[in-house]
Order: structure tokens, then C-alpha cells, then sequence
């Protein structure tokens, strides 16, 4: 079942998605689910609802204030600096999980697309959850901003030429920090192979550096693993 909340963060009310599983005993494990560039979107409620199916209640909070462009920019600002109003929302979607009567307060995990990858890790790291999933994030240089993650799974495509090295600075930085991870990167495709991307400029994102298209074979195998990863720690 997929409905839009109302979630109070950050001085006003954000949408979010919320997905319950459909079948199975409460209390379950829950899922914070982080968009991508392209904000509060048809992807992210399919991701949310994907979620619930395999057995999370999962919320999908809207980091955008108002949808206006300016908001992109202080989104992108606020992973920059470790602070600010996407946070918060963050945050608030976390205690929003962890309030409910259906949801395990120790079982509660994050996940995240594109720029909502780099959300997932910072956030993992300074916030109480149990185990995070970031596709094709942005990786902070410094190594102490991850201090503290929770085990994490990583997956990137091969040809997302900006993000590959994001990708092996992860690994490193999760030896070196002696955090439970897994990094996989997938020949053969770029950016997005997560999300369905709509709109006008979606087919030019397979000409952009990132070479951003979706693909559901590799969808299906990146699933498959981070459904494994994930309920060795909420299980």
C-alpha cells in the first residue's frame, strides 16, 4: 500500500511516500528512501513501493522546498556542508519510522539514488541506522565524514566516468575505516541504471559523461544483492 504523508521538518510540511508491506508480521524493518536529482517522482514512489513488497515499510521524503530550482542548488549545498534543512528531513523521516507501532526502531536502513546516494552515506554515518545502501553516490574525500557508518553496500555503473572513482575512494575509505561494506561495479552500464527516467532530457543523459540510462538486468542482479546485505542487518 503506497500513500503521501505529511512530514514536519525543517519549519513546514514535506510529501513523502509511504509503502507497507503488504503481508508478514509487525514489527517490520523500515527504510528511509533518498531521491535522486529529480526529486520527489514516480521513481522514487516505485522504489518505495519495491521496498514494501520485500517486506520494509519504507518512506520517501520530498528534499525539495517547493520544487523550485533554487531548492536543487540548497539541497546540493546542504551534503556539501553536513548540515541544513535536507538533514532535518532526513532526519524527520527516520523518526518518522522509528515512532511507528508496525516498524522495528533497530531495524531501520537507508537508501539512496544519485545525489540522494551521497545523502544516504553522510547521513548513515552521523544518524542511528542499521545498514545503508547508496547507488552511484557521491564519496566525501575526506574519510573522517564517514567515521562511524553503519555496513554499507555500494553499487556503480563502469561507464559512469565521474562516479568510478567515487566508487574505489569508497572502498578505500571503508577498509581503512574497518566498516562492513560491500562496492560493486557493473560493466556495461553508467549513472541511473536504478531509475526510469522521464521527462524531455532523460535520453540525453546516455551522451552525458555519466552515461545515464536505465537498465532493469542489472537492476535486477543490484537488487538481488542489496535484498541479501540488507537482511543480514535487519533480520
Amino acid at each position: 500500500m503506497l500513500e503521501t504523508i505529511s512530514l514536519p521538518a525543517a519549519d513546514r510540511a514535506h510529501a513523502a511516500a509511504l509503502a507497507l508491506p503488504s503481508s508478514g508480521s509487525a514489527p517490520f524493518p523500515a527504510v528511509v528512501v533518498i531521491h535522486d536529482i529529480y526529486g520527489y517522482s514516480r521513481d522514487l514512489r516505485r522504489h518505495c513501493e519495491r521496498f514494501a513488497d520485500a517486506g520494509y515499510v519504507a518512506i520517501g521524503p520530498d528534499l525539495y522546498q517547493g520544487g523550485k530550482p533554487g531548492c536543487v542548488v540548497k539541497t546540493l549545498m546542504s551534503m556539501l556542508t553536513n548540515e541544513g534543512f535536507a538533514f532535518e528531513i532526513i532526519d524527520a523521516a527516520r523518526a518518522h519510522l522509528a515512532s511507528r507501532d508496525d516498524v522495528d526502531s533497530d531495524r531501520i536502513a537507508v537508501a539512496g539514488f544519485c545525489m540522494g546516494g551521497g545523502f544516504a552515506l553522510v547521513a548513515a554515518a552521523d544518524q542511528s541506522f542499521a545498514v545503508a545502501a547508496p547507488f552511484y553516490g557521491a564519496v566525501p574525500k575526506n574519510a573522517s565524514r564517514l567515521k562511524g557508518l553503519c555496513p554499507t553496500i555500494a553499487q556503480y555503473g563502469a561507464l559512469d566516468t565521474p562516479y568510478v572513482s567515487h566508487a574505489k575512494r569508497l572502498a578505500r575509505h571503508l577498509e581503512g575505516l574497518g566498516v562492513e561494506h560491500e562496492v560493486h561495479i557493473y560493466d556495461g552500464v553508467g549513472h541511473s541504471f536504478m531509475n526510469q527516467l522521464e521527462g524531455k532530457l532523460a535520453p540525453l543523459g546516455r551522451h552525458l559523461p555519466i552515461h545515464a540510462f536505465y537498465d532493469p538486468a542489472t537492476e535486477a542482479i543490484a537488487w538481488h544483492r542489496l535484498l541479501d546485505f540488507f537482511a543480514r542487518h535487519t533480520d
